[in-house]
């Protein structure tokens, strides 16, 4: 059914996929989550034990269940934390027309913190320390440091701050790998993970760049702050520090063609779709911006991982 002819009285789990297809996508979220965890859980191991094959056991499943969790959770912190300021700038949106109620959103959110920290509870202390610290600083992010007027006044340092949760999810898959406290991560595990925050910080803005007639009045963006094309200036040094940082993981690690050959790939796809909008700025354009920097994200991780299991191998079961 069309989103637009839902109605109150429709079906709950019709209204529930059409919110979920609006602000939570399950396929995309669920490939980025699996290939994500795999790809860090990987790295963890060879670090851990290089002349080990890797494996994959009942810690990747709770893992990837925790991961898909806070993914979501953490949307409906976000949707609670902007919900008047939606409401009015996007009327149109399944929550807004209350076809789907926060208070719907609170106890779906309320189940997925349950499950993150069942999860961490079957994986061992160490998992509990890290899903705990992650879940409290997500508590943080939702009444945005207790400083919301003056975070929003300095919309970069907003940004920034926000994305702190990602490294913070990196370390509960060394915890859920290891099955040791995230602190004992190598310095490589975290040169990575500074990979990883770059990454998801290119997208972050690439998906908030916008064309001076689509702006909208009170939504902050990074084209309104910066400009467009400072703004994508700010895409492709982020992209840079990315593709750095992970080419010096592939060369401590020794790892093969097929890795640097990805990121080299990756980088020029990702540099033709910022060259496409600055030579032809549309709303076509812009959008794709975040369509790069999405599938950027998944392709990055599958290199990684890909490239891990042809040099080591890998067997299932057990822990590590």
């Amino acid at each position: 059914m069309n989103p637009n002819e839902l109605t109150r009285t429709s079906p709950f789990l019709m209204r529930l996929n059409a919110y979920l297809a609006e602000r939570f996508p399950l396929p995309s979220h669920i490939c980025m989550v699996i290939i994500y965890f795999l790809a860090n859980q990987f790295l963890a191991q060879v670090l851990g034990n290089p002349v080990a094959p890797l494996r994959i056991g009942w810690f990747t499943l709770l893992g990837t269940v925790f991961l898909f969790c806070i993914f979501f959770h953490l949307r409906v912190f976000d949707e609670h934390k902007d919900y008047a300021d939606d409401c009015r700038n996007y009327p149109n949106r399944i929550l807004s027309r209350n076809l789907i109620t926060l208070t719907h959103l609170k106890i779906l959110g309320a189940i997925a913190i349950l499950l993150e920290l069942v999860c961490a509870a079957m994986s061992g202390w160490s998992a509990v320390v890290a899903v705990t610290a992650t879940i409290f600083f997500s508590w943080v992010l939702l009444h945005e440091f207790f400083v919301r007027d003056w975070l929003r006044a300095h919309f970069i340092i907003y940004a920034i701050a926000h994305m702190l949760i990602m490294p913070m999810m990196t370390a509960t898959i060394f915890s859920f790998t290891m099955q040791r406290p995230f602190w004992e991560a190598p310095w490589l595990f975290w040169a990575y993970a500074a990979a990883d925050f770059f990454a998801f910080a290119n997208w972050e803005i690439s998906r908030k760049i916008k064309l001076p007639e689509d702006e909208i009045a009170g939504v902050s963006s990074y084209s309104k702050e910066f400009g467009m094309f400072t703004a994508g200036a700010i895409v492709l040094g982020l992209r840079i520090l990315n593709t750095l940082l992970a080419w010096m993981v592939g060369v401590y690690l020794h790892l093969g063609l097929f890795y640097y050959a990805g990121l080299i790939i990756l980088f020029i796809v990702t540099c033709f779709g910022l060259l496409r909008f600055r030579l032809n700025p549309t709303r076509k354009t812009a959008k794709n911006l975040e369509a790069y920097g999405g599938g950027y994200i998944i392709l990055f991780y599958f290199v990684l991982a890909a490239e891990l299991f042809r040099i080591h191998g890998v067997t299932f079961g057990g822990s590590f």
